[in-house]
């Protein structure tokens, strides 16, 4: 099965300073594909590209030069209608929840919205339908759809944004930091909705973290990002057990003994 997502040598400049003349290579010639039904962890320092590169997947932001192909199309071609179609297909997951979700609308606005702009379900009867099916999908209860933003906690918040990129029926989900922002516990919540999610619906991820033992948790493989060049990448063993980037082996230093905890022991958590 050919790779959902592929990156093919995709750089990214911006020009700062005086009459803009420092140049700051953000992406530096990264190359790299999604195998679909798998997620590739991307790690790496802070300010080495990483969330620069998830925008440029999201359309947010235009590479200077390179590829990003979607089931073998450059994106930057797509026009108006299959634009819309792609950031349907690939949808993105923020770290802080509330600040994804409109602070003005209740919950049940936010995910109907979503729908409606994708012409999604035939009427509001048949949307909620969904949203409810959905939300017990992700273990939100019913009764948040008549809250605000502000009055849920953070891990109410962010399975919230989960179900709503879910009711868009995506493929592709770009997780950046996902968790970082709530507590260990809810974490592990978090992150065992996010794989049960990808065996039921065979959803491709990019997670981008900096949390070494979670990165090894949930990917198939792995890319090491410094100063905005893909150092070293591999399969989640090889990276992890047997680094070989001198940036890597420090990367993993005190990790060096990491065995992947089950299933049952995260959800102990």
């Amino acid at each position: 099965m050919p790779d959902v997502l592929e990156l093919r040598d995709v750089c990214r400049d911006f020009s700062h300073g005086v009459f803009r003349a420092r140049t700051v290579h953000a992406v530096d010639h990264v190359s790299f594909s999604l195998e679909r039904g798998k997620t590739f962890g991307l790690v790496g320092n802070s300010g080495c590209g990483k969330t620069t590169l998830s925008r440029m997947i999201t359309r947010l932001i235009r590479p200077t030069s390179g590829q990003i192909l979607f089931e073998g199309e450059d994106i930057a071609a797509l026009g108006r209608g299959a634009g819309k179609a792609y950031h349907r297909r690939v949808q993105m997951i923020f770290q802080n929840p509330e600040a994804s979700l409109d602070p003005t609308m209740k919950v049940r606005d936010s995910l109907l919205e979503a729908m409606e702009i994708h012409s999604l379900g035939e009427n509001r009867e048949a949307r909620m339908e969904k949203i409810q099916r959905t939300l017990k999908q992700v273990g939100v209860p019913e009764h948040l759809l008549s809250r605000y933003p502000h009055q849920v906690s953070g891990g109410e918040g962010q399975r919230l944004v989960i179900c709503r990129a879910l009711l868009l029926e995506p493929e592709v989900l770009l997780l950046d930091e996902p968790t970082s922002m709530l507590d260990v516990s809810v974490q592990a919540h978090i992150m065992n909705i996010l794989r049960d999610l990808q065996r039921e619906l065979g959803l491709t991820y990019l997670y981008i973290t900096h949390d070494i033992e979670l990165l090894g948790w949930i990917s198939h493989a792995i890319g090491v990002m410094q100063r905005g060049k893909l150092v070293e990448t591999g399969s989640r063993d090889q990276v992890m057990e047997a680094p070989r980037h001198p940036y890597t082996k420090e990367l993993f230093h005190s990790y060096s003994h990491w065995e992947q905890p089950p299933v049952s022991k995260r959800r102990s958590l």
